[in-house]
């Protein structure tokens, strides 16, 4: 078996706030351990069921230098780098393939908007107001699934904050969904602590990798064509996003690009959204 894990840290175990998420920040270290735990748990848990399983590990969270090379388990390999459109045109996803099984989303939140949302945002949230998806506005969950269909490859596994769930139901019922902390609010969670979270993430991806071995998990709007649209806070960063060729204005600020499939669509809009990006991001650098 061939599994893709894709990795944000907001909804990672013990992350709660910002100082936590960034280099520089007093808990940044400690978040990378953490997070590095969430990732090496479901390699275990799938490892338990197939010991021949590879996996690769999408690093996409800001600056996406987070998970932590040197501990983790050695049937993975990690794409580590920023979210340059040049080499990284998929971000969150970048590295996947028509050679996977399964993928898996570890450290994810709700989209920026959410009630209550814990750290809540859509990609970059200094920028975007809204994402949507064939006119549905959605989160970085399935943006990406969107993204993993194109190649044939379902999401087998959420884990992440509490409220996540209730957004990941809209669009998929049949993957497995484990909560790494009960949310309080946007900056504030009841946690569990990792040997809790490390042992309910590796019985879910043995559970998942059961059933993803019967092929239960469908792919997210594959072979669809696919539109992403972008609402920016402001109208001068949609002003510099259609300078790039690959999108087309639809309102005052917002732009939208699209494509065959979630994977081209999204490529094209992320270069309109990088060049809309007010300075250049330290995450993006």
């Amino acid at each position: 078996m061939r599994v893709f894990i894709v990795v944000d840290m907001e909804g990672a175990t013990g992350v709660v706030h910002r100082e936590q998420l960034m280099h520089g920040g007093d808990g940044y270290a400690a978040g990378r351990v953490l997070l590095t735990g969430d990732v090496n748990a479901v390699i275990e848990g799938v490892l338990s069921v197939d010991p021949t399983a590879t996996f690769v590990v999408g690093d996409g969270h800001g600056a996406m230098r987070n998970v932590i090379l040197e501990d983790l388990n050695p049937a993975a390999e990690l794409v580590i780098g920023p979210a340059q459109p040049a080499n990284k045109p998929l971000v969150q996803c970048e590295g996947i393939d028509e050679s996977f099984n399964v993928a898996v989303l570890v450290g994810f939140h709700t989209r920026a908007g959410t009630p209550g949302g814990l750290l809540a945002h859509t990609f970059v949230g200094s920028t975007i107001r809204n994402l949507k998806l064939n006119g549905r506005v959605v989160g970085e969950a399935e943006a990406d699934a969107a993204i993993l269909g194109s190649f044939g490859v379902p999401v087998g596994l959420v884990i992440g904050n509490s409220e996540l769930e209730a957004e990941i139901r809209e669009w998929n019922t049949e993957c497995g969904f484990v909560s790494t902390k009960r949310t309080l609010g946007p900056t504030a969670a009841v946690c569990k602590p990792p040997t809790k979270t490390a042992s309910e993430i590796a019985a879910a991806a043995a559970s998942m990798a059961t059933q993803a071995a019967s092929k239960a998990f469908p792919s997210y709007l594959q072979g669809r064509a696919v539109r992403f649209e972008i609402e920016t806070y402001r109208r001068e960063m949609t002003d510099k996003a259609v300078v790039s060729e690959t999108v087309q204005r639809t309102g005052d600020s917002s732009f939208a690009a699209e494509g065959l499939n979630g994977a081209e669509a999204f490529a094209n809009v992320w270069k309109g959204l990088a060049l809309a990006l007010q300075d250049t991001q330290a995450w993006l650098q």
